[in-house]
């Protein structure tokens, strides 16, 4: 590198805030952006995105930005800085964190690759995209990136091209196949919600009364047909999951003896302590339990208080559906006008991932009204005269142990989700429950919401959303739901495996030869009853709807199960292949598990029509040998680009 390509820090830098990124800047490369001091000290050095060439800061307290190689400038990035910049008006903070990131990594393997030009035409954005989505693919493929983060980094890039070419954006990005993080998986079940709502408010609801009626320990708490006694310590919640610590007696609601502390210890296998050992640790126990029954503002209290409000967002999340970011804005002044009015009903948050849109989540006045009320009550036990505006808040561990005031912060509702179930599981939860995240309490509402046959728009709307996410995203069935469905749905395919069977053999031969088998009724397409709605209705022009008519026959011979085991061949070929693959899954998936029955119930006629059935299967996916009828359609399918 000559003297000209030495990497240098820029000059006459100018660092700006988010409130300014609308303001005309005539040289945007040399624009930094601050950010909260709390999330990051160094301004975002945007401007440096401007230059091929750059280098890395030798300290990470080096705050001078990004050094570049000053004769790399190239002039056409300047248009991204400043639309970038556009880009962020409304949103926050962190948002705009994680957003440089990921653009930030695409610039660097921009200039990795060689690509200096890149934004200078259409043609040259496309290349650069394909080439990245290559990459984070490969990323993927060598499990060096989960599939999330490359689908975060693929949607990023997308966007900053969307930004530079908002009318031909669709044909740049049409140029690489959107990277997939994976299946959604299918909503959670009702048991486990319904499990896990009995459990959150037992203790929302008990633990709230013992804290605000200074009830002594120990305290019990009565979870559908069982009971868990809490006594105060760490370890102090004994239930069915839980075996008693040696001091507790969870039973009789007591401290236990000296004998019955060392037969516990010998039960758990610790070292059995000598009498006097024993006598102390004991006399320290009933001490604490004296204290924390005579203490209103006793430690273990607000750690309680603590457990009850966090049971009480759990349900506040399952009843309004509102994401963790804006479940953690919903204020204190929004609460006590849902409770003061007879009218208002909803809680308001700002969504800002939807270009800052405002949204509301119905509390209901039957369910949740109730529910908020008591919360109130105890948030302001909490509180003990402090002040927060949100209607929930952090309460730190030394919070509980020294006082609420002046300790609290905003609520992490993920984080304080997760550390709930670890404080419930094994005590007041059997283990083996999985934690209910709140994007699966989301999908609960949604789904429920369907079953009880609420308009789509009204629940995307009740969930802040569109129809087009809720339906690619929130709508999927109860694991419930799926079972009585697909249950309906083998006996119905079971069935008409048998009419083909027993009318295969009761056959006169009065019928006439088609693609798929035989037909004693041609022109004459009637749909199988009790089989409900169809992709493919019967229609004698093509073969497809052969089998949901009543007029189909499929013999145990090697010619019919030709025809039929060439047509499962052709539509699976579709079904990997199809450019529109979620149309051809919803078209063909049924018939070919149809076809699969149906020579399932020809194969069970006998030993030897299953070997002819295996013979013809092999004959067919082995060796590629098709009818002469299937061996044409699928050469069309392939003339048209549909398989290749």
């Amino acid at each position: 590198m000559n003297s000209r390509q030495q990497l240098e820090h820029r000059a006459n830098t100018y660092v700006i805030s988010l409130d300014e990124v609308m303001r005309q800047f005539p040289e945007s490369e040399r624009l930094r952006l601050r950010l909260s001091a709390k999330l990051r000290k160094k301004p975002l050095d945007i401007g440096s995105w401007a230059y091929f060439i750059r280098g890395k800061n030798e300290s990470v307290r080096d705050n001078r930005g990004t050094p570049v190689v000053l004769d790399s400038f190239v002039e056409s990035r300047r248009e991204l800085i400043v639309r970038f910049l556009e880009s962020l008006v409304g949103q926050r903070d962190q948002t705009v964190l994680t957003r440089f990131r990921f653009l930030e990594q695409f610039i660097d393997w921009l200039s990795l690759g060689g690509y200096r030009e890149v934004f200078a035409s259409e043609l040259d954005a496309q290349r650069a995209y394909r080439d990245y989505t290559a990459y984070l693919n490969h990323q993927v493929a060598h499990q060096k990136w989960k599939p999330l983060t490359a689908v975060n980094a693929q949607r990023q890039a997308a966007g900053l091209i969307e930004l530079l070419y908002p009318e031909s954006s669709h044909h740049i990005l049409a140029g690489a196949v959107s990277i997939r993080a994976g299946e959604e998986s299918a909503a959670v079940s009702s048991t486990h919600v319904e499990l896990y709502r009995d459990v959150c408010l037992a203790i929302a609801q008990q633990g709230s009364d013992f804290i605000l009626n200074n009830k002594p320990y120990p305290w019990g708490v009565t979870i559908r047909d069982y009971e868990v006694v809490v006594f105060p310590s760490h370890w102090g919640a004994v239930g069915p999951f839980k075996e008693s610590p040696p001091p507790y007696r969870a039973a009789e609601r007591r401290i236990a003896t000296v004998e019955e502390y060392q037969a516990a210890c010998d039960r758990l296998g610790r070292r059995k302590p000598r009498k006097s050992e024993a006598a102390r640790n004991l006399k320290i126990a009933r001490d604490s339990l004296q204290a924390a029954s005579d203490d209103a503002r006793h430690w273990h209290r607000y750690y309680v208080a603590g457990l009850a409000a966090k049971a009480y967002a759990c349900l506040f999340l399952m009843m309004t559906g509102a994401t963790p970011t804006e479940f953690a804005q919903f204020s204190y002044a929004d609460a006590l006008e849902v409770e003061k009015s007879p009218i208002k009903k909803e809680l308001s948050a700002v969504k800002f991932r939807a270009g800052a849109k405002s949204n509301s989540y119905n509390v209901g006045r039957i369910g949740g009204l109730p529910l908020l009320k008591e919360y109130l009550k105890l948030r302001d036990w909490i509180l003990n005269g402090a002040s927060h505006e949100r209607l929930l808040f952090s309460m730190p561990e030394s919070a509980k142990r020294k006082g609420a005031k002046s300790r609290l912060a905003d609520l992490d509702v993920t984080d304080a989700i997760c550390k709930f179930h670890d404080s419930i599981s094994g005590a007041f939860l059997d283990p083996k429950v999985r934690r209910l995240s709140p994007r699966q309490m989301r999908k609960f509402k949604s789904s429920g919401s369907h079953r009880a046959g609420v308009p789509p728009s009204a629940v995307a709307a009740s969930l802040g959303h569109t129809e087009a996410v809720n339906q690619s995203t929130y709508a999927q069935a109860t694991p419930e739901q799926l079972e009585a469905e697909f249950g309906q749905f083998w006996q119905v395919v079971r069935h008409a495996a048998q009419v083909v069977r027993e009318r295969s053999e009761g056959a006169t031969g009065a019928w006439t030869a088609t693609g798929a088998g035989h037909c004693d009724g041609f022109n004459q397409p009637i749909l199988v009853r009790d089989v409900g709605a169809v992709a493919i209705e019967p229609n004698c022009r093509t073969q497809y709807g052969c089998l949901y008519c009543e007029h189909y026959i499929c013999h145990s011979d090697e010619e019919d199960l030709h025809k039929l085991l060439s047509f499962q061949y052709v539509i699976n070929a579709v079904r990997k292949a199809a450019p529109d693959a979620a149309h051809a899954e919803t078209l063909y998936k049924e018939l070919s598990i149809r076809i699969g029955f149906i020579l399932e119930a020809l194969a069970e006629r006998s030993d030897a029509v299953k070997k002819t059935v295996e013979a013809v299967r092999a004959k067919v996916f082995e060796y590629g040998e098709l009818t002469a009828f299937w061996e044409a359609r699928l050469n069309r399918y392939e003339k048209m680009g549909v398989v290749f």
